[in-house]
């Protein structure tokens, strides 16, 4: 049993964008806009994991990651812009075939970070910060078979706390 962590980056810059000018719908929590797949979801999203179970090159939003049955899967997300100007929050999750998979779904943890002081160049002392977070999990219970799953995701302005929209893509899972 190996914990597979799925990071996943996004544009919001231009994902607020292209909702702004009108040429991609904001979507609803119930009905996210769909971003495409492959070259159409690769302008948005971003995916990398632990490079001993990419399958394919990393960095697009179609990463194949090979696993084992009792594998758990944790996928955390967010902007390229680290949250400052946008935050992004994985919310929902569906599979397919479902029979394969247990998702837990969405939660939110705490981690201790510390971090190197601004004015310190050569750090013998770090400060503490809390860092809160979003993840999406889920745990693989069946062998040889390739699941595809979509992730749904909201994109929140930070400076106003609106949400710029819902969005969905489809990447995929190989179980050996």
């Amino acid at each position: 049993m190996a914990q597979i962590n799925v990071l996943v980056a996004v544009d919001g810059d231009a994902l607020a964008n292209r909702v702004a000018d009108g040429s991609l719908s904001a979507g609803s929590a119930d009905r996210p806009t769909v971003l495409g797949s492959y070259s159409s979801s690769d302008v948005f999203i971003s995916m990398i994991a632990q490079h001993s179970v990419a399958v394919n090159d990393q960095g697009q939003s179609e990463l194949t990651i090979q696993a084992q049955s009792g594998d758990f899967l944790q996928w955390s997300m967010t902007t390229f812009g680290n949250n400052t100007d946008f935050t992004a929050s994985i919310y929902n999750g569906s599979f397919n075939p479902s029979n394969g998979i247990e998702a837990f779904g969405s939660q939110i943890q705490q981690e201790n970070n510390y971090l190197v002081p601004s004015d310190n160049t050569a750090p013998t002392t770090f400060e503490h910060f809390v860092n809160n977070f979003s993840v999406y999990q889920a745990k693989l219970t069946k062998v040889n078979q390739r699941i595809q799953y979509t992730l749904s995701f909201a994109l929140v302005n930070n400076q106003t706390g609106n949400v710029v929209g819902y969005f969905t893509w489809d990447p995929f899972i190989q179980v050996a």
